[in-house]
């Protein structure tokens, strides 16, 4: 008989060395993920996180003009939304407030330990558990293990020759460095992408020169941001119904007008119109025409990431601002060289260069029966099952795992609901049995994934990071929101194989 997980039941003498679920990551995934399970009476549990504060993603981005790209009001807990909000897109030390917050009020804080990094995770087939390695070589045992680590946090490095020869201060946005002191310095931004557009316009008002360098140009869009006034705030304080009308629009805005351009590859009327609008925005705010021509993307719309900001190209129009699009030959003590011999000094180096979408989720080595490492079993490619189920790994599931990221909605909007799914599976399995996923089940869903992607305008001709160089695209949901949802919901059990423990 399936013993159930209860708070009750959480002192069991056989089990008292063990935890019901251990959850890695203390970020949207990670506290959402404990809330979920203490609502289930489930309050065994721990939360750990290799940083020494609450919040992910957000504890880690710190780089000036860090802010979210999802209106506020859907970039929170369906459960718990914030009519406080101070703005329509907010900064990043609110929405680190805001994931502290809601371990405060939903008493996640005292399952939370930090500063704790977990190097293995590996399977104990005589006891059925997992054991995670700790760095301080300390051990602890779980029945369940849910990986809530996100993908914004782990530095995409580039290959550029003579980077160590660097005399000055260099860093990575995802690491930045608050001791450096960018007033009155000649500052080298390498990459114009999402952090870059919102780094370049604070660093542009106190360096003496920022040159920015970029690979490709980006679609960029009005942010149209705005504080919210007092008065906004205490309607949606005293409606709630006010706040959840705003936050469908906002959801429904994405999904009848931004997904319809990237769900398919061919030609599009609304891409096109779309582009229009956007490359005309481009020549009207930048000031220097060549420059502007030079911004202009020659890709469709929706191939890379779209990307949102009011005060870019404010920041390019400024005399102390260069645009540089000849490609980087070499890095030297003090300077950039470009591929047509130009020698750029530089006193300071910011690589805005992204992040590794892939390697985040093999931080922790993950050994399971057998001793099939997670890396042997994504040698080729990762995948899941809908995000969050492997075959091989039993009681593992990951909240945002493979084909699990859109660029069209809220990731937490996603993260609830692979946290459906995965708070049935421990549910279903208990203390006593182990699910996994079949490898049929998995197999049949990856290819209809798989498949769908390749009709969408990712898997067009341009390059960009949602896509691998054997043209496979491992990261990104090919429906929209209301399909995932929908597809998340009910756990379906046949898929599944639970093995007695």
């Amino acid at each position: 008989m399936n013993a159930p997980m209860t708070a009750s039941t959480a002192t069991d003498a056989c089990l008292t060395d063990s935890l019901d679920v251990l959850i890695i990551g203390a970020g949207f995934a990670g506290v959402g993920a404990a809330i979920r399970l203490r609502q289930q009476g489930i309050d065994n549990i721990a939360v750990l996180d290799k940083a020494d504060g609450i919040g992910g993603t957000w504890w880690h981005n710190t780089y000036p003009g860090a802010a979210c790209d999802i209106p506020s009001h859907l970039y929170c807990y369906s459960f718990e939304p914030n009519p406080d909000w101070s703005r329509k897109y907010s900064p990043q030390a609110e929405i680190q407030a805001y994931i502290e917050h809601c371990a405060e009020k939903y008493d996640i804080k005292r399952h939370i330990r930090l500063n704790t990094r977990v190097e293995v995770c590996r399977f104990d087939e005589q006891r059925k558990l997992w054991l995670a390695q700790l760095a301080d070589g300390a051990t602890l045992a779980a029945h369940h293990v849910i990986f809530a680590t996100g993908g914004l946090h782990l530095p995409a490095w580039p290959d550029i020759r003579g980077m160590q020869d660097f005399g000055g201060p260099s860093m990575h946005s995802a690491e930045w460095d608050h001791s450096v002191d960018f007033r009155d310095k000649r500052v080298a931004v390498i990459g114009s992408a999402a952090s870059a557009i919102q780094l370049i316009p604070e660093l542009a008002k106190i360096a003496r020169q920022l040159d920015v360098y970029q690979r490709t140009p980006n679609y960029i869009a009005p942010r149209n941001d705005r504080e919210f006034s007092a008065r906004e705030k205490a309607r949606f304080a005293r409606w709630p119904w006010w706040n959840r009308l705003y936050r469908k629009f906002i959801f429904l805005r994405g999904e009848l007008v931004i997904f319809p351009l990237v769900k398919t590859k061919g030609p599009s009327r609304w891409r096109a119109r779309v582009e229009k609008m956007l490359r005309r925005h481009i020549r009207r705010s930048v000031a220097d025409r060549a420059t502007g021509a030079a911004m202009i993307p020659d890709y469709p719309a929706g191939c890379k990431r779209l990307l949102i900001a009011d005060n870019f190209y404010d920041a390019i129009n400024r005399p102390n601002v260069a645009l540089l699009t000849q490609g980087i030959e070499r890095i030297e003590a003090d300077a950039v060289v470009t591929v047509d011999g130009a020698r750029h000094p530089a006193d300071i180096l910011v690589y805005a260069t992204g992040f590794d979408m892939e390697n985040y989720m093999r931080q922790t080595e993950v050994i399971g029966p057998g001793g099939v490492t997670l890396s042997e079993i994504w040698a080729r490619i990762p995948f899941a099952y809908k995000g969050g189920f492997v075959p091989g790994l039993p009681n593992f599931y990951f909240t945002t795992g493979p084909n699990t990221g859109v660029g069209t909605t809220s990731v937490v909007y996603m993260i609830e609901a692979e946290l459906n799914l995965i708070i049935q599976a421990i549910g279903l399995s208990g203390r006593n049995r182990l699910i996994e996923v079949s490898k049929a089940a998995c197999q049949r869903y990856n290819e209809e994934i798989r498949a769908a992607l390749q009709e969408t305008v990712w898997a067009g001709d341009c390059k960009s990071w949602y896509k691998r160089p054997d043209g496979e695209i491992a990261s990104l949901y090919p429906y929209n929101a209301r399909t995932y949802l929908r597809d998340h919901q009910r756990l379906v059990v046949e898929d599944f194989t639970l093995h007695s423990s």
